[in-house]
């Protein structure tokens, strides 16, 4: 089953929430056959009680509801199996020489294809819930204009 990765800085906001929200859609459009998962670039494995509720509660205002949020622990692109037919999302502009990096490193990555996109993001990291959520409204809004290319559904 091919995987779209959700990736950001520390794996603790963005790209976790980004993972929950597209999975929520594509279970509630019938979508099948594609999951979401997130790492990041540099994660954070400091990930606090206090992120984990902030995340949580965003995308539960935006989403209604979440699976598997909350047993996220953020991890990095090391831990990362690579698959053909996977695809990368990169929420934040300015960490894409650090990805290359990582993809490099990475010996899943070698010798595959894989579409790229990038849906840049502000880091709630450190703000308020309506930061999160603002966030939230925002990923949730990239992955329905571009739910045909993450899903791998055709263009009819």
């Amino acid at each position: 089953m091919p995987t779209v990765y959700f990736v950001c800085i520390g794996n603790t906001c963005r790209s976790p929430m980004a993972a929950a929200i597209f999975n929520r859609i594509a279970r509630e459009r019938g979508i099948e056959g594609v999951r979401a998962d997130s790492f990041g670039i540099v994660p954070f494995y400091g990930d606090s009680d206090d992120v984990r509720q902030l995340r949580e509660s965003a995308v539960c205002e935006v989403m209604g509801e979440v699976d598997g949020l909350s047993d996220h622990r953020p991890k990095g692109i090391e831990g990362i199996a690579f698959k053909e037919g996977d695809k990368i999302i990169l929420l934040d502009s300015g960490r894409f020489n650090e990805l290359g990096a990582g993809i490099l490193r990475n010996p899943s990555f070698q010798g595959k294809r894989f579409p790229m996109l990038l849906i840049d993001t502000e880091d709630p990291f450190g703000g308020t819930v309506e930061d999160y959520v603002d966030c939230c409204l925002f990923l949730k809004e990239g992955i329905e204009e571009n739910l045909k290319l993450l899903s791998g559904l055709t263009c009819s």
